[in-house]
């Protein structure tokens, strides 16, 4: 089996487009259950349910944190790639405010939560810390990694604490013998944007026209979840967003990507295992909302 991996999030689990934007997540092995005499069924219908739960946990946190995010406007502070040029192009498209009817981003964050079925105080509680002036501010921060087998990684997080959560990343890396250092050569930053076709409905045809007047680059179809992606220059996100959103699309994801100028492929089995390791503990961290890999693995 082949997978590619160039972004990572919780959030994006469900969804699978081409190699422009493939996400990464575990292959699913089926295995049938004996039953014997006096098996307890019910401590592992238990111990899965706590598993799934702990996950969905984990992912509605780090909405919240993206939530918060959008509404306060925050500017990406990146560790390796914090350019004047990107801090203005920042500005430009990461207005704020609580109001989703003139805050695109935080809209289309807010359709992301009712799709994962996100409980509404959770919701509200973000918001409300958003406007909260007297909480902690949050740090849009990223690190650029090597991790096991050579990959490249761009790490983006969402902190109150930027000493507590590299030291985190640190430490996730030091156990696969990876490091943070600077890979931001070997990706192309540009713009994505996810929605269906919402109220309009429009065909794929029509959305296609539509995206590629308003300066998209690269479309692909997910016909399974009823999704769109869209890649644009990343100067041009504000202006390819607002269009569709415009055209009555309904918008889930409004954000910079990675796009990988190169990958690397990962064959060996002792280093895959330390791949999906590095990318799954990363993952877990509390403050890390994205990741984007050029690894390339290969299982047999």
């Amino acid at each position: 089996m082949l997978r590619q991996f160039t972004t990572f999030g919780l959030t994006q689990a469900k969804r699978s487009f081409n190699k422009t934007q493939t996400i990464w997540r575990p292959t699913s092995i089926y295995m049938q259950q004996q039953r014997y005499a006096g098996h307890n069924k019910w401590s592992k219908v238990k111990h899965t349910k706590g598993a799934k739960d702990a996950k969905k946990s984990i992912m509605y946190s780090k909405m919240s944190l993206e939530i918060v995010s959008a509404a306060r406007g925050l500017l990406e502070k990146s560790i390796m790639l914090n350019s004047l040029l990107e801090k203005k192009i920042n500005r430009i498209y990461e207005a704020g405010g609580i109001d989703p009817s003139v805050n695109n981003k935080l809209q289309a964050i807010l359709n992301r939560a009712k799709a994962a079925s996100m409980p509404k105080d959770n919701i509200e509680n973000a918001l409300k810390k958003a406007s909260d002036k007297n909480k902690d501010d949050l740090e849009s921060v990223q690190y650029e990694c090597v991790g096991p087998g050579g990959i490249a990684l761009i790490v983006e997080a969402l902190t109150d604490k930027k000493s507590r959560t590299v030291k985190e990343v640190k430490e996730v890396l030091n156990r696969v013998g990876g490091s943070v250092t600077s890979v931001g050569y070997l990706f192309d930053k540009k713009g994505k944007v996810v929605f269906s076709a919402g109220e309009s409905g429009h065909s794929f045809e029509q959305i296609m026209d539509h995206a590629i007047d308003c300066g998209a680059e690269d479309i692909e179809e997910d016909p399974e979840e009823g999704l769109i992606q869209v890649i644009c220059e990343f100067s041009d996100l504000n202006t390819v967003s607002k269009a569709l959103v415009d055209h009555k699309y309904e918008v889930q994801e409004i954000e910079a990507t990675y796009i990988p100028l190169s990958t690397v492929d990962v064959e060996d089995k002792d280093t895959i295992e330390q791949v999906e390791k590095c990318l799954d503990d990363m993952d877990n961290l509390e403050d890390v909302v994205k990741i984007h890999c050029n690894a390339v693995v290969h299982n047999q």
